[in-house]
């Protein structure tokens, strides 16, 4: 199990991504933070998860926790290393520590900290780097056997990681084998595989996620894939249509936050039927697929305005809503494994 020291240097906020999911989902393997703004805190101080891990304002104060690598724990607009962040990694570097990055700027291709990592005989990770070779698509989707479940949003930062994680386990605990897909840093990290898909050309997009699947499809009840970004979203629309069609879904469950009005380029929010109905529009020139729940975000709101929303959500969808972080989102649950006996 690794120890990891995680670096989120003036940045605990929405870009910590990679640094909440480990504080939610392993925090036995996040030993501490760095983070000058917040040292002397807890993480439960400031994020309200990963209960007691200190936050420290450097290496040195991190090295009494014992780690044995430096996790950089943000997803930055453009994937570049906040300039903040470099004297700490070179720092880690020096005192012996590994390196693991889901930034699309890779650090083994920095001359400089890759130069220093030699010297210290210090591995480097870039979890986004994409396989060589890379795959093309083979269209094995028309004779697989296994469901295969995409998590689809409305916006970036919609929780589709999350969603996609938080259904996995909870298959687990009803006695379903699935099995996750990783496509961006934090899903690989926690699934252990994966492909970083927005780091892939884009004409092998479909095939790099297409043979991920197949690497697992054939031992599992159901194959969950992490979505990324969105069809109605400016910048990154590109990548999500080319998972949609790598992954050729059964199954969607929409992920969106109600309350959210501007999306993270500051353009309008669409509405989530329109975006849905993207998504199901371009899958029909190869198969049918189907929408089996809708994950929201109710952060903003208090228990009775949230479970306001959801009940409204509910009850315009011919399909279950409900914030399945913060309430558990046990119908969503079950309607996925009803559904699994239908397709």
């Amino acid at each position: 199990m690794p120890r990891y020291a995680i670096l989120v240097e003036g940045h605990f906020n929405i870009y910590a991504k990679t640094c909440n999911s480990i504080l939610r989902y392993k925090p036995e393997e996040a030993v501490c933070c760095v983070d000058s703004e917040n040292m002397g805190k807890t993480t439960n101080d400031v994020m309200k998860i990963g209960g007691d891990t200190p936050i420290v304002n450097n290496i040195n104060n991190a090295l009494q926790y014992n780690p044995d690598s430096l996790l950089i724990g943000v997803a930055t607009l453009g994937g570049y290393l906040p300039e903040n962040m470099r004297k700490i990694i070179l720092s880690a570097i020096e005192k012996g520590l590994n390196i693991v990055c889901g930034l699309h700027e890779f650090l083994s291709n920095d001359l400089e900290i890759s130069g220093l990592a030699k010297k210290h005989g210090v591995i480097i990770t870039d979890l986004r780097k994409p396989p060589v070779p890379l795959s093309f698509t083979k269209g094995s989707w028309k004779n697989r056997n296994t469901p295969v479940l995409l998590t689809i949003g409305t916006d970036c930062d919609s929780g589709k990681m999350t969603a996609a994680w938080e259904i996995k386990n909870k298959l687990q605990k009803k006695g379903i084998k699935p099995a996750f897909v990783g496509t961006g840093q934090t899903g690989i990290l926690l699934g252990e595989a994966g492909v970083a898909v927005d780091a892939v050309i884009s004409d092998f997009v479909a095939g790099a996620i297409e043979a991920e699947i197949d690497k697992v499809a054939d031992s599992c009840d159901i194959v969950i894939v992490e979505g990324q970004g969105s069809l109605t979203h400016a910048a990154y629309s590109g990548v999500t249509l080319g998972l949609l069609h790598g992954s050729m879904p059964d199954m969607l469950v929409m992920c969106h936050e109600p309350a959210r009005k501007f999306d993270t380029f500051d353009y309008p929010m669409q509405p989530m039927n329109n975006n849905l109905q993207l998504n199901i529009d371009l899958m029909k020139p190869f198969k049918s697929t189907i929408c089996v729940g809708a994950c929201l975000i109710t952060i903003s709101e208090n228990d009775v305005s949230a479970k306001e929303t959801i009940m409204n959500y509910n009850h315009d969808y011919d399909f279950p809503a409900d914030d399945i972080v913060r309430f558990g989102g046990g119908s969503i649950i079950s309607n996925i494994i009803d559904s699994l006996d239908s397709i």
